[in-house]
């Protein structure tokens, strides 16, 4: 007797994802993406901008020099032609111990000219 194989199509979920995430002591914030086309540069840094938003204004001052350093990561990025998973970059808040901002690319790539290479 012939089994016919349970042919399942398995959808690994969104092409591309990742996110940018404020984090320390008292504080986890992100803004997340998760979709079929890589985010582009200028969509990068509208996050950035949408983060500094969400979190108090304390918080954001405190971090302003981490969240310039992750715009200029976004820039270098595009430069290249974006950037592949998985990549995880940390930009510490000078002399704390856990104040940051992260830039998380967890599958596919992001922040290139287009949106798609």
């Amino acid at each position: 007797m012939n089994k016919k194989k349970n042919l399942v199509k398995r959808n690994s979920g969104p092409s591309h994802r990742g996110r940018i995430q404020a984090q320390g002591a008292t504080l986890e914030e992100s803004v997340p993406w998760s979709c079929e086309r890589a985010p582009t540069g200028s969509e990068g840094k509208n996050m950035l901008a949408s983060l500094t938003k969400i979190i108090s204004s304390r918080e954001a001052s405190l971090r302003t020099a981490a969240f310039k350093d992750a715009g200029l990561f976004i820039d270098e990025a595009v430069n290249a032609g974006g950037v592949y998973a998985e990549r995880k970059k940390t930009f510490m808040v000078r002399n704390t111990r856990s104040e940051r901002v992260d830039v998380e690319i967890r599958k596919g790539y992001a922040f290139n000219v287009a949106g798609d290479l």
